[in-house]
Parts: C-alpha cells; sequence; structure tokens
C-alpha cells in the first residue's frame, strides 16, 4: 500500500535570484512536498522510529533553501529533491518551490514557482 505524507507552506527567507541585485536582499520563498511510499511500517507499529520523520524533512529543505544562494528556481528545487532522494532513497518526492512576490515582473504575480518529482528508488 503506498501512503503520501504531505507538507505544506514551509516558509524561509533566501538569497536566491537571477541578478546580484536580488541576491542582495532576502526573499520570501515557499514549499510544497509530498512523499510516496509504502509506510506500512509506521501505520502498523506507531513508532516514529519506523517512519520518515517529516520534522527532519523539513529541517533539510530550509537549510538548502536558507543555505547558499542559487540563481533559478530551478536549481534549488533540483537541491532539494536531490538531498530529500539521498537522504530517503525508497520515497517518492513531489517538490515545488515558490518565490513570493518575484521581483520585476509584469502583472505583479503573487508568486513564481518550480515543481519536480522524483520516482523513488528500488532495491
Amino acid at each position: 500500500m503506498s501512503t503520501r505524507v504531505r507538507l505544506a507552506n514551509l516558509r524561509f527567507d533566501g538569497y536566491h535570484g537571477a541578478t546580484a541585485a536580488e541576491r542582495s536582499l532576502p526573499r520570501r520563498f515557499e514549499v510544497d512536498l509530498e512523499l510516496d511510499a509504502d509506510f506500512d511500517a509506521p501505520e502498523r507499529s506507531d513508532r516514529l522510529a519506523d517512519a520518515v520523520d517529516y520534522a527532519e524533512v523539513a529541517g533539510v529543505v530550509v537549510a538548502i533553501g536558507t543555505g547558499p544562494a542559487f540563481h533559478l528556481l530551478e536549481a534549488l528545487a533540483r537541491r532539494m529533491v536531490d538531498a530529500l532522494g539521498e537522504r530517503w532513497p525508497q520515497v517518492a518526492v513531489s517538490l515545488e518551490v515558490r518565490k513570493l512576490d518575484p521581483p520585476h515582473c509584469p502583472g505583479s504575480p503573487a508568486y513564481a514557482a518550480v515543481r519536480l518529482r522524483r520516482d523513488r528508488r528500488t532495491q
């Protein structure tokens, strides 16, 4: 049986942007992610040790988001997905990164976003 765990609206300030001016000031970012895997063991045991700890997942995402700057959302999202896949290879990851109030964008969108998916690795 496959189970989906969701984390919505993880928030952090980061210095990501295409231009030096964008990277000079912190901007607000949000991440939504879904983890798909066979979570049968924690469903039956009710033990955190058997589960993917979503606090740890959030910590990985926020650490990358608040770390060194990326020029593109695509690269930031890829690093997050890759890090989650390295830590939990048995889990499929869907992730969306949003830059809130992107500067210098006609029409004043609420956000710009990139969505990536990594399938789980099977042994």
